[in-house]
């Protein structure tokens, strides 16, 4: 079974020895795989990195950031494997990562899409993620996230979705997809993949022995303004692509309640003339572009929600489309 491993990297430099060297380590025969890395356009030493220390790596030069989705697509154009594998640049794969993939392959032929164990790079023995729920409330929840690793993760099973860190998916499942929706640019792709995968009757399966260390917004700083603007942007888009109606308004009125906090707090600190008001004005214009955002993404949205929706009426005539409820939807 020959596998491609994708990694999107832009300004990645300091991460991508770790990355690559633990790639070279897998346990699993090198002929068998491919590393394919998608340079987005990086300022630093990157591409030359690459070229200089690890000629087995095809190296795709996008000249610009494509972002984490179209960065992706880049590379899944370029592979030859049954499946694709996309890998954080932040990360550290187990020597068995790959060799515990294939296995569950063979193990489980009906399953299109994999979800790794992750943990903190910095303190392994806690827990990022082992796959993804998603709440009533329209937000997507790494499981176990910042919990101590004490073995309560350890049963291969179903989950909702796979974190785009180390997410392994059957290449003709990609294609039925489309892959990753390129509107996300990044953030929340991840879980929208496989929430629409769930419309076609394709599942998602955690695996405890495919274990792989994650840095965990390495590249652009956790609730950094573009981290904000892109997750608050993506986390609504995906609920009205993908949820029923409620989720849909649910998702939208809590955005509104966010910008309404953030004007009150900005103007508070402005008449008050606090420190931190240029902050607030900040997080202030991040709430307004994210509406914006979300304005001009609403065509796609619905013709999205209709075309998912419509096919997993025709495929599962006498099943119902999932929905949320009191607990984390499951599949």
């Amino acid at each position: 079974m020959f596998f491609s491993i994708v990694i999107v990297n832009y300004n990645g430099a300091r991460f991508l020895r770790n990355c690559l060297d633990a790639l070279r380590q897998q346990t699993y025969p090198a002929c068998l795989f491919e590393v394919i890395v998608v340079d987005n356009g990086s300022k630093d030493e990157s591409a030359l990195l690459i070229q200089q220390e690890y000629p087995e790596v095809h190296l795709v030069l996008a000249g610009q950031n494509l972002g984490f989705a179209l960065g992706n697509h880049a590379g899944a154009n370029q592979a030859r494997g049954e499946w694709y594998l996309f890998l954080n640049n932040d990360t550290i794969a187990d020597p068995f990562w790959l060799e515990g993939i294939a296995g569950a392959c063979r193990a489980f032929p009906n399953t299109g899409i994999f979800a790794s164990k992750l943990v903190f790079s910095n303190q392994p023995t806690q827990l990022n993620s082992t796959g993804l729920d998603l709440w009533r409330d329209g937000h997507g929840q790494d499981r176990g996230y910042l919990l101590s690793d004490c073995g309560q993760y350890e049963k291969e099973e179903e989950v909702f979705a796979s974190c785009g860190a180390a997410l392994a998916i059957r290449r003709d499942c990609w294609n039925k997809l489309g892959g990753f929706d390129s509107r996300h640019f990044m953030y929340y792709e991840d879980l929208d993949l496989c929430w629409r995968a769930h419309f076609l009757g394709i599942g998602t399966t955690y695996l405890p022995q495919s274990l792989v260390q994650h840095v965990h917004c390495g590249s652009t700083g956790e609730w950094s303004p573009f981290f904000t603007y892109y997750v608050e942007r993506n986390r609504i888009y995906t609920c009205l692509k993908n949820g029923d109606l409620w989720l849909g308004m649910w998702t939208c009125i809590s955005l509104l309640s966010r910008l309404r906090k953030a004007a009150l707090n900005w103007f508070k600190a402005l008449i008050h003339n606090r420190p931190d008001r240029q902050n607030k004005r900040e997080l202030l214009f991040v709430y307004i572009s994210t509406w914006i955002g979300l304005l001009l993404l609403l065509p796609g949205v619905l013709w999205q929600r209709h075309r998912y929706r419509f096919r997993f009426c025709l495929a599962n005539p006498l099943k119902t489309l999932p929905q949320n409820n009191s607990k984390p939807l499951s599949p």
